[in-house]
């Protein structure tokens, strides 16, 4: 653990691994990149103490768990992990509750980047740059704090899934990822393709639980956050528009007329 009060780590196993039982006064975020094999713990809520994993799963440990990971002998594991401290980073006591332990639904492990995220943060902490070491540290609170946002489908249920996601969980979690990343640079292939659905399939089941496109989604989210920003910031339209995740203003003002009738300026307190 250091200082900064994450651990970050690679571990590749081999035919001879052997791990004594073992666990951390901080949650634990295990990723498995390649070969299969048991997390084995006393999982609250699970009746079986035994997590079977393969390549892609991702697992949180939470803290005081004890533990141990049993491989498979022909298929050895190769992991990247992630701790946080909560004695070190005192905004983690507030989410670590909401983080769920067991295996996290793969696509929200994929929607978020999760691999990508730990490889920059393996990066970040080998620099001697101070800027590096806070960056990593931003970046481990975000794994977590976007772990620890619950879906619609959680609101419903009030349970996490740790199976296969139905289409409609999947689409239920992309809406809810949706609702803070509207501002990205988007794509419905990549949306279809994060939601394990063919494009045709997957806008067809978007308009069935939106009742709208996918493009006029998009489009109504940053509109709905551009008037937000009109009426209680003094920002520059064309930062707004950028903000909002409009790549040029031709297509900001035409979507704002479009979705509301009014020019951006008419949201300006001024113009009332």
């Amino acid at each position: 653990m250091l200082d900064s009060g994450i651990w970050v780590f690679e571990s590749q196993h081999d035919q001879t691994f052997l791990m004594e039982p073992t666990s951390h006064a901080f949650p634990k975020l295990l990723l498995i990149r390649e070969g299969r094999g048991d997390v084995i713990a006393d999982w609250p809520h699970r009746t079986a103490d035994s997590l079977h994993c393969v390549s892609g799963d991702c697992v949180l440990l939470p803290a005081d768990l004890q533990h141990r990971i049993i491989d498979d002998p022909a298929h050895p594991i190769s992991l990247y992990g992630l701790g946080l401290d909560p004695k070190r980073i005192s905004s983690l006591r507030e989410i670590e509750g909401l983080i769920h332990p067991g295996r996290i639904p793969r696509q929200r492990v994929q929607r978020l980047a999760i691999e990508r995220r730990i490889r920059r943060l393996l990066f970040q902490v080998a620099q001697r740059d101070p800027a590096f070491r806070l960056s990593a540290v931003a970046g481990a609170i975000e794994i977590f704090a976007q772990l620890a946002m619950p879906t619609p489908a959680e609101h419903q249920r009030g349970t996490r899934i740790d199976q296969a996601i139905p289409a409609d969980d999947a689409l239920d979690e992309y809406l809810q990822w949706l609702a803070s990343n509207f501002f990205e640079s988007l794509s419905v292939d990549d949306a279809a393709k994060a939601c394990h659905m063919s494009r045709r399939k997957f806008t067809a089941e978007f308009r069935k639980r939106t009742g709208t496109t996918w493009l006029a989604y998009i489009n109504d989210k940053r509109v709905s956050h551009a008037v937000t920003l009109l009426q209680t910031t003094n920002s520059k339209v064309t930062s707004i528009a950028f903000q909002s995740g409009f790549e040029d203003l031709s297509t900001f003002y035409r979507s704002i007329k479009r979705v509301t009738g009014k020019r951006p300026l008419d949201f300006r307190p001024a113009a009332d």
